[in-house]
């Protein structure tokens, strides 16, 4: 995985190849430490968790040991199969699965007989609302849909034309049940699919309020002090590896907070 997944980046941002350089500096990292790098690649703001992860982050940066185990993240996501929802304690991946199977049931009509338990009617009636009559477009963006919210890209690419839906379409790709808008968000899509029109003002994937921003800007302002002050000493040559360590984890959180979220405030330097 590329550590910097999670944001836009070119070969010009010196932030990130002095971060990179910084890193090389370090000789082995060990495991507990990668794993503490691959929650920060996996961290967005967008996440309705987003301020629970950027805590257990910045607690594991500190005792240098990952509180959460990245390959668990996302294990009770509907991408990981129809009966996923039942080990989810927040309710969204039920919600999402049953958007999955109302979709699946406008694409093509199941047996009523072999409706899941959890089959929710009065949703089916509002979503068949929206979507309206068929037409091969609107059945394309909604098996685009579908294959978003199930993480199938070999459908996902192959369900994408451009064209004159290319705006509707990118909506469509922004969509996923761990966003904080979410449901709402995705309501409003279908509608904008039933219409065949995206709508203005859609919230989706990488997107923030004001809430956010806010907290986002209070925690990187904290991040560049402890970046600062941890980095004043000695020409910024700090002798103890562990804490060089938590430097170059602390500055890449605060590069990944900063990118996601627009904020232009530069990073302390790390090297000469």
């Amino acid at each position: 995985m590329n550590p910097w997944s999670n944001i836009e980046t070119s070969t010009q941002d010196t932030e990130i190849a002095e971060i990179d350089k910084f890193e090389s500096t370090l000789d082995d990292i060990p495991a507990p430490i990668q794993k503490i790098r691959e929650l920060i690649t996996r961290l967005e703001v967008c996440h309705f968790k987003y301020q629970q992860h950027i805590k257990y982050t910045h607690d594991s940066i500190i005792n240098l040991e990952p509180i959460a185990d990245p390959s668990k993240i996302g294990s009770n996501h509907i991408s990981k199969g129809e009966n996923a929802w039942v080990n989810d304690k927040t309710g969204r991946s039920l919600i999402g699965q049953q958007y999955l199977w109302i979709l699946k049931n406008w694409l093509a009509k199941t047996n009523q007989d072999t409706i899941p338990e959890h089959y929710d009617k009065n949703l089916d009636l509002r979503i068949s609302k929206w979507l309206g009559e068929k037409s091969p477009d609107k059945e394309r963006i909604v098996q685009l849909l579908i294959a978003r919210l199930k993480y199938d890209w070999e459908s996902y690419e192959k369900l994408q034309q451009g064209g004159q839906f290319k705006d509707l379409e990118y909506q469509t790709c922004r969509m996923d049940i761990c966003h904080y808008a979410f449901p709402n968000h995705l309501d409003t899509l279908i509608q904008g699919i039933g219409e065949l029109k995206p709508h203005k003002d859609l919230e989706g994937c990488g997107s923030y309020n004001s809430e956010i921003k806010t907290f986002i800007k209070k925690k990187f302002s904290e991040l560049f002090m402890s970046i600062q002050n941890m980095s004043k000493y000695d020409n910024l040559q700090i002798q103890n590896k562990n804490d060089r360590i938590r430097v170059w984890l602390f500055a890449c959180l605060a590069k990944t907070i900063k990118e996601q979220t627009g904020i232009f405030n530069s990073l302390p330097r790390l090297l000469e």
